[in-house]
């Protein structure tokens, strides 16, 4: 078991939310399937899931994120008040909250339909002041940039603050543009997202080459590429060192980088080592990927876990 730390996390926010039933017939209408529709239900999303991960962990979690002013931020807000979660939201009534709707028959995700205004508002900036109150009193900071607009018009300002005060930075990164990131502590990709800045990787070695080019332009003490089956790998001063997957019967790997940068954020935070860090948000994240939607893992958990691997 590891302390409780004090961890701020900015980013997108946004609302997911469930349609489930079954599939008996093609509409007449149209050669498109016909959900009956069973169950509904929502969870949040975003840089709200990673905040839920955090608080589930048993971290003492304060939550900052842009959202509407509708039925979905009223939904969003009433999940996150039963999460044991200080939210401080950027209202602007002049954008739709982030919803993603999944269309799901008998487990198989059919349909998303997203409902978004990405990169509109301009509350953020000026929303500043706000941030950098937070600040003063966390011991760590996660970013989860899903590239909405909410991280990249203060990321630099939120860096820069956090090494004035000596708090460390966790980035779950999004876009073609990595250099917003620079002197953060930790930057955490998966491999489609890294290739988008390094190219395709037509070996072992070329790959450890780019990532440590990478590591070294953007002046980051540690870049994890997560990999997939291929598990991740840990680029660090100390060099490069490869974690392998967990092999599981995987059932939704929606959520599951958000599971990862929460379990790892809060290890490291707490003063844990890095590797072992890696390590256990590597098997954390293969548990979160045995249950539908976004999922968080409790240390009980995760400790019986990491017994039997």
């Amino acid at each position: 078991m590891i302390k409780k730390k004090k961890i701020l996390v900015l980013g997108d926010v946004m609302l997911d939310r469930y349609w489930t039933g079954k599939v008996n017939r093609i509409s007449p209408e149209a050669p498109v399937p016909v959900v009956d529709v069973t169950e509904t239900f929502d969870k949040p999303g975003g840089a709200a899931n990673v905040a839920k991960n955090l608080a589930d962990f048993g971290m003492d979690v304060t939550l900052l994120g842009l959202i509407g002013d509708d039925d979905t931020s009223a939904s969003l807000k009433l999940l996150i008040s039963n999460s044991n979660i200080a939210f401080h939201p950027i209202i602007d009534s002049e954008i739709r909250t982030t919803l993603k709707l999944r269309v799901i028959d008998q487990n198989q995700q059919l349909l998303r339909i997203d409902h978004e205004d990405a990169n509109i508002s301009k509350k953020i900036e000026s929303s500043y002041d706000k941030i950098k109150e937070l600040l003063q009193n966390c011991d760590g900071i996660v970013i989860s940039d899903y590239n909405k607009g909410v991280v990249k018009p203060i990321i630099q300002k939120v860096i820069q603050d956090a090494n004035d005060l000596g708090i460390m930075t966790f980035i779950d990164p999004k876009g073609d543009d990595f250099s917003v990131y620079k002197s953060s502590t930790l930057v955490k990709p998966n491999l489609s997202e890294f290739e988008l800045i390094m190219g395709k990787s037509s070996n072992v070695d070329e790959f450890e080459k780019n990532g440590k080019k990478l590591r070294e332009d953007l002046n980051i003490q540690y870049l994890l590429v997560t990999r997939g089956k291929d598990g991740m790998t840990l680029f660090s001063e100390e060099g490069v060192r490869s974690f392998h997957s967990i092999k599981k019967d995987v059932f939704d790997v929606t959520g599951a980088g958000d599971t990862v940068i929460s379990i790892l954020s809060s290890f490291i935070i707490a003063g844990e080592n890095v590797a072992k860090a890696v390590e256990l948000s590597n098997i954390a994240a293969s548990l979160s990927v045995l249950k539908l939607g976004s999922t968080s893992v409790s240390q009980n958990e995760l400790e019986h876990a990491s017994k039997s691997q």
